[in-house]
């Protein structure tokens, strides 16, 4: 809820299939001992550091469990006999108007800065003596802590570490001495789960070998061999099916629920998520738990009642429990039925679109409901690129519809969820199959009469702002334009984003020393002086993705070649900050949005 400008995270407590909820008071991140007596979650302190609290369920009592100065990163994981709390905390911190000085490869990171600031331990807290303390105490990211029940270790993460720059992670363990080893290195590594004995170490779930391959469900065998168990079935598990909103189950982490020889994990499909079943030893095979016209989110398993949560394009995500067993879904919240006071009706065109010889690529055609003939038609283009837009609530989306525009949509070449191929169409060659998907959808529109082709405009934040500067830089359909914390000059963003050093490599098949060429080519600052485009340009100034720089060039060079052109700031705000900035940073972005479309389109 938002009073006053600031926002909160009530929690409550509800039984499956009761009417009655318990009201905890501000939090998050909750998460129930084994025996269910205890919840723990996080909540904030008087100085606005992050501490874990317990709600007891006989007294209905919170109490304070931590009193970190430094504030406790997250990652609640309770040991299986809940006599502990694994957990992860930023190191003490230091007087920062005090010089510095950095060694690490890559020394910020995006949402956190400077990663010395922003390591993680792992510590552990005692429910009976009450007392936390640290198990690691290293110059790593250290999350996820998992309870092995094979050796009574806490399994993590440990990321970022101060020679690592191309994504590489280890997965460690600790014991309760604080004796710590190491298990395997693995790229692109999201999430970790115990297993069986009888079946291997760990599950987790990996990215490809790269950024544009899809996601596989891996399990670590007792030999140190890591087996793929979903790399011959055709599946993309996990999947990034964007949304804009500031809810916690926006994107919450993939998780991999084990349940004997079985794992359920979600899986992208084209524009959504769902949820399969997936088996961990044997024969590779699969079976679809969950799949509709929306995106669907795995988050706890108690023996055959799943809790999930379901959101789509036009309603924010929603608890629910299935059993497994009959299949029966049973509605836990119901937020949907809330914002149907708040949010304006809308009707959605689903459809595909083809540019000359290449695949069909899909999108959706937001209207306010009702609305016919042409309308002002803002063509938001999603991050990534490796990503895609889909049945997943955009708040934008929604902003502008209310204000009569019509909202197009579109997974051009590059985009997940449509296999290797299409996602790796435009590697080393970004702005040519993405550009013509894109124009293609937005003929389709026109010509089918939904949007008006003299009332166009385009924007977009991250991969979305490259293409927008793209566009001004290709064609002039378009009466305005948004570039929101994007890209506009690959061989600068190669040494200034916290991923440039591997993911440009990666995205264009050389480093700039090696084929400054092609980033030249790929890069919209290069054409930007022939815009005649109206352009906003909307900045974080601590995003250390698309770092603020990349947005001053291309706002310098728009303004010094005649073109309208004006830039808002958000001071504090990361890469994503308008989606789960401040406030303050969402409401300034979803405000200068609409009146630079009002104004120009």
């Amino acid at each position: 809820s938002i009073r006053h400008g600031a926002e909160t995270f009530e929690l409550s407590v509800r039984e499956v299939g009761g009417t009655s909820t318990r009201s905890i008071g501000a939090g998050r991140d909750p998460r129930w001992a084994p025996d269910g007596r205890l919840l723990a979650f996080l909540g904030d302190d008087e100085g606005g550091n992050a501490q874990i609290f317990l709600w007891d369920t006989a007294s209905e009592r919170v109490e304070k469990a931590t009193s970190l100065a430094q504030g406790v990163v997250g990652g609640l994981s309770w040991s299986p006999d809940g006599s502990l709390l694994a957990f992860s905390a930023f190191p003490v911190p230091r007087d920062r108007t005090l010089p510095y000085r950095v060694t690490r490869v890559v020394g910020w990171r995006d949402g956190a800065g400077l990663v010395d600031d922003s390591t993680a331990d792992i510590w552990v807290y005692d429910a009976a003596t009450r007392v936390s303390r640290a198990l690691t105490d290293d110059d790593s990211v250290n999350s996820s802590p998992t309870w092995l029940a094979q050796t009574g270790e806490i399994a993590f993460i440990a990321s970022h570490r101060p020679d690592d720059w191309e994504g590489y992670s280890a997965v460690r363990a600790v014991s309760l001495e604080g004796v710590a080893r190491d298990i395997l290195e693995v790229r692109f590594v999201s999430s970790i789960a115990d297993l069986p004995e009888s079946i291997g170490q760990l599950a987790m779930t990996i990215g490809g070998t790269r950024h544009d391959t899809v996601g596989e469900l891996a399990v670590l065998r007792h030999d140190g061999t890591l087996e793929s168990r979903s790399a011959g079935l055709g599946l993309d598990v996990v999947g990034d099916v964007l949304a804009d909103m500031p809810s916690p189950f926006a994107d919450p982490v993939a998780n991999i629920l084990v349940s004997g020889s079985v794992a359920i994990v979600r899986v992208q499909y084209q524009d959504r998520l769902t949820i399969h079943r997936l088996s961990l030893q044997g024969e590779q095979s699969h079976e679809v738990v969950a799949s509709e016209q929306a995106c669907l989110y795995p988050l706890a398993l108690s023996v055959d009642s799943l809790l999930y949560a379901r959101g789509d394009l036009l309603t924010a995500p929603d608890f629910w429990v299935r059993d497994l067993a009959s299949g029966a879904d049973h509605r836990v919240s119901d937020t949907a039925a809330h914002n149907v006071g708040v949010q304006c009706a809308v009707d959605v065109e689903r459809f595909w679109a083809r540019a000359g010889d290449g695949p069909e690529v899909q999108g959706k055609l937001m209207r306010p409901r009702g609305a016919t003939g042409p309308l002002p038609t803002y063509l938001i283009v999603h991050g990534g690129p490796y990503c895609a837009y889909g049945e997943a609530f955009v708040t934008d989306a929604q902003l502008l519809c209310e204000a009569g525009f019509a909202v197009l949509l579109v997974n051009p070449r590059g985009s997940r969820g449509y296999g290797n191929d299409f996602t790796a169409a435009i590697r080393g060659d970004w702005g040519t199959a993405d550009f013509d998907d894109l124009m293609a959808a937005v003929d389709h529109a026109v010509e089918l009469g939904w949007a008006d082709p003299d009332r166009l405009a385009v924007g977009g934040l991250s991969y979305g702002g490259y293409m927008a500067a793209w566009v001004i830089g290709h064609t002039h359909r378009f009466k305005a334009a948004v570039f929101e914390n994007g890209v506009s000059n690959f061989w600068s963003m190669y040494g200034t984003s916290d991923i440039g050093l591997a993911y440009m490599a990666e995205s264009f098949g050389a480093s700039p020393h090696e084929d400054l060429d092609t980033y030249v080519r790929c890069s919209p600052i290069t054409t930007a002086h022939t815009a005649v485009t109206p352009t906003l340009v909307i900045l974080g100034d601590q995003d250390h993705r698309c770092p603020p720089e990349q947005g001053r060039q291309l706002y310098s060079v728009l303004r010094r070649a005649g073109c309208v052109a004006e830039m808002l700031v958000l001071p504090g705000a990361s890469h994503g900050g308008s989606v789960a900035g401040s406030v303050a940073v969402r409401r300034a972005q979803n405000e200068a949005l609409l009146e630079w479309l009002e104004r120009h389109v």
